[in-house]
């Protein structure tokens, strides 16, 4: 199975989250630059192959009339230039609209300043888009 990875996509910083052994609980990552789209690819890559990833998750950021924008079309491209990269891992696509609002909230409840170039909400909107996948894929049968 392997762990699953998350990929919270923005044009300057990505948020990144790993799941544990068992697929069950999500950390966040350090974010990485998201300036530059190739060396992006590489090193999203390197962590999959690293920590032996068998499913990325790319979160999409829909509008919120669940239409998809510029921004949508840009993770989904990544998202299958990953595939192409690391054909045995399973890519999915999760919307994570609000994503990022509830990832300040949350800092913000814990005394943190959600600051937009620290990449802590990058951080933390990754480990909520995987724990949303981890749990929704717990609740089937």
């Amino acid at each position: 199975m392997g762990r699953v990875m998350a990929i919270d996509w923005g044009r300057r910083r990505v948020g990144v989250a790993l799941s544990d052994e068992t697929a069950t609980l999500a950390r966040p990552l350090p974010t990485l630059d998201g300036s530059s789209p190739k060396r992006l690819l590489e090193e999203l890559s390197a962590i999959a192959a690293k920590e032996e990833a068998g499913t990325i998750v790319v979160g999409l950021p829909a509008n919120m009339d669940g239409t998809e924008g510029e921004s949508a079309a840009e993770a989904r491209k990544l998202g299958a230039s990953l595939k192409e990269r690391l054909p045995a891992v399973n890519v999915v696509f999760l919307d994570e609209r609000l994503s990022t609002k509830e990832a300040r909230d949350i800092l913000i409840e814990h005394g943190e300043r959600a600051r937009k170039k620290s990449g802590r909400v990058d951080q933390v909107a990754a480990a909520l888009l995987l724990q949303s996948y981890l749990d929704g894929r717990a609740s089937k049968p």
